[in-house]
């Protein structure tokens, strides 16, 4: 009979085993972090996303109203028209009902506009009576939930009664908006398109845009608008997935300094027709 001696794993076979498994265990926590990391990444881009397509969206139906059930006559009055006048001081356009467009420059603008008939922030607006004002809708950045910073996107209605009473009412569109402005497009030539776009108080230069012969206002020249916001997630980003350094951000040819690196920013803009002012269409 012939004996076998038995063999076992030796000491280095299993240091080598434990060495695969602690490389295939620390490869399987990597995958896992990384998609962690890059489902957290995503849906900070789509919560920013989602912001700025719903603001541009619901600021959009609004805009194309302006104008709307304004006659013609009525451009000569600036409680009237179409479009408010412009004021170069923040703390005159801030106030509640304020009746003014600011062209804020590096800061935020304000957007105002009126129209008789048509869709708001607020109920339906149906002013048949030429006695009766226009109501007026207003678009800004103001701090409606306490934290300190204005980035709560407002749209704000004014409504009048047969006696010129103001009532005014504020609803918050989006929270996260960092940067909201616009420009005008000025059509120069009467086709019906815009041949450039400009600030609110360039557009309220008449050394810039000329008033037409049979009105008092440049801004009667206005066919279109372009507005742009710059969106703040307020969600935080992966550590894996922030930059070393604050970025830069163009929004409609202003600069824009990203404030940290921790949350997302991005930029959105759109251009839409006031079809009320072309004048190949009858104003409606």
């Amino acid at each position: 009979m012939i004996l076998r001696k038995q063999q076992g794993m030796s000491l280095v076979s299993l240091m080598v085993a434990t060495a695969i498994g602690i490389f295939l265990i620390g490869a399987v926590i990597k995958i896992y972090l990384d998609s962690k990391n890059s489902f957290n990444t995503r849906t900070v881009v789509a919560e920013v996303s989602e912001n700025l397509r719903f603001a541009l969206d619901d600021m959009r139906r609004i805009i194309v109203m302006a104008g709307r059930d304004i006659r013609g006559a009525e451009d000569d009055i600036p409680s009237r028209r179409a479009f408010p006048p412009v004021t170069s001081s923040a703390s005159s356009a801030s106030p509640s009902g304020a009746e003014y467009i600011y062209d804020g420059g590096s800061d935020s603008d304000v957007i105002a506009i009126r129209y008789r008939r048509g869709p708001s922030c607020g109920a339906y607006q149906s002013v048949p009576d030429i006695k009766t004002r226009p109501s007026m809708v207003r678009f800004l950045l103001a701090d409606t939930d306490g934290d300190g910073n204005s980035d709560d996107l407002v749209c704000e209605l004014t409504t009048y009664n047969s006696g010129g009473a103001a009532s005014t009412t504020r609803q918050t569109m989006v929270s996260g908006i960092q940067k909201l402005k616009a420009l005008y497009g000025v059509d120069d030539n009467d086709d019906g398109y815009a041949d450039r776009y400009l600030t609110a108080s360039m557009v309220n230069d008449p050394s810039v845009v000329s008033i037409p012969g049979n009105a008092s206002t440049p801004w009667v020249r206005v066919v279109s608008m372009r507005i742009g916001l710059v969106a703040g997630s307020e969600s935080k980003l992966p550590p894996g997935s922030r930059g070393s350094t604050p970025g830069t951000l163009n929004v409609l040819g202003m600069v824009f300094n990203e404030p940290d690196t921790t949350h997302l920013y991005r930029v959105a803009s759109s251009t839409l027709m006031l079809r009320n002012f072309n004048p190949t269409v009858q104003r409606q």
